[in-house]
């Protein structure tokens, strides 16, 4: 039986960098002992022509990605007489193209996914969006490798004398945390017990800092040791404590087919989240059973803090049962032969 070549071309930063999205969705699950013997795995940054059965090219790829340069990928590796298998887990065609930049990557993203041979997406939404593209697209949904994730007694709970609120993101999330300012600062005025919101990444325009700033509670930017997926998620899990994970998300087309990735890494860290009600959540957090989730106005927000900052027990309740449903469901363990399945059906379509 041939064991096919995989060769990986993960999006990397303009330093070289891997991205997170690389890690998760390529790299952790492709090399995970669960999917051993399936394949045999080559990361690279860069294409000359390596040997392989499949070569599986990642979002935007390199951060000198042209148009010209994803088309002359293609057909070099339909020359070589490999498979073209394109990953993208957001909705990138989504985003505005308001300079040549910005259209230039809607143009790579539209190349990639027209002349793969298949197409692997994160959630159900970016399939219906993509199916119009390529006939071949097939869901594999996010899961985190519990090889990084350090398991504490539990991980919510301060020193008692007062809550902390956490939130964690990309640089992308402006408009997200601003939504939760109004909801911050009643709730900061109705509640006995005082508060600080600690915030890891999420914030890219000064003035969110400024209008985060003026809330009436202390706000902590928390700086990860490494940028790095593999350094940073057992540094998150293993030295973050929060007692209200906040996962405000504003709908927008593009955020209606993102995943819930964010769960994911909340219910790792062992904090019971609040999470906007979007389809994104749909399948994972469940009501007051694994999180509470609530509609994107300030009274709903309010209500959903209130309720976890006065019911210690709903919180523990919350944290315990979305970190049992993240290691009965959502690790590598069980999931990284989702990959080896659609990599496998797509090289034998």
């Amino acid at each position: 039986m041939i064991v096919p070549r995989v060769l990986v071309l993960y999006e990397y930063s303009p330093i070289g960098l891997p991205h997170g999205s690389a890690y998760i969705r390529l790299m952790q699950p492709l090399t995970h002992p669960a999917s051993a013997g399936r394949f045999y795995v080559t990361p690279s940054p860069v294409y000359y022509g390596q040997e392989a059965e499949i070569v599986l090219v990642d979002r935007h790829w390199r951060p000198d990605c042209t148009p010209e340069m994803a088309r002359r990928l293609a057909a070099d590796v339909c020359q070589q007489g490999a498979k073209l298998v394109y990953q993208i887990d957001d909705d990138l065609l989504a985003l505005p193209a308001d300079t040549s930049a910005a259209q230039a990557k809607r143009d790579i993203v539209a190349t990639f996914l027209r002349e793969a041979d298949g197409v692997i997406v994160s959630t159900t939404a970016l399939r219906a969006r993509y199916v119009s593209q390529n006939a071949q697209v097939r869901v594999v949904g996010n899961a985190l490798d519990e090889r990084l994730v350090v398991r504490g007694a539990s991980q919510s709970g301060t020193d008692g004398e007062r809550m902390v609120l956490g939130y964690m993101g990309t640089l992308t999330h402006d408009d997200d945390l601003r939504l939760l300012l109004p909801a911050l600062s009643e709730v900061a005025a109705s509640v006995s017990v005082p508060l600080e919101l600690q915030i890891i990444g999420g914030v890219a325009d000064a003035q969110t800092l400024v209008q985060l700033n003026q809330l009436p509670f202390p706000v902590t930017r928390l700086t990860p040791p490494s940028p790095e997926y593999p350094q940073f998620l057992p540094w998150f899990t293993g030295n973050v404590r929060w007692d209200i994970a906040l996962a405000p998300l504003c709908d927008t087309p593009f955020n209606r087919a993102k995943s819930d990735i964010k769960f994911l890494d909340y219910a790792a860290l062992g904090a019971p989240g609040i999470y906007s009600d979007l389809p994104v959540y749909a399948d994972s957090v469940r009501h007051g059973e694994t999180g509470l989730l609530t509609a994107n106005d300030t009274a709903s927000w309010v209500a959903a803090l209130r309720s976890l900052i006065e019911q210690p027990d709903l919180r523990r309740e919350l944290a315990a049962n979305a970190r049992s449903y993240l290691h009965n469901q959502r690790i590598l363990a069980v999931r990284a032969t989702d990959w080896a399945d659609a990599l496998e059906a797509i090289w034998g379509g």
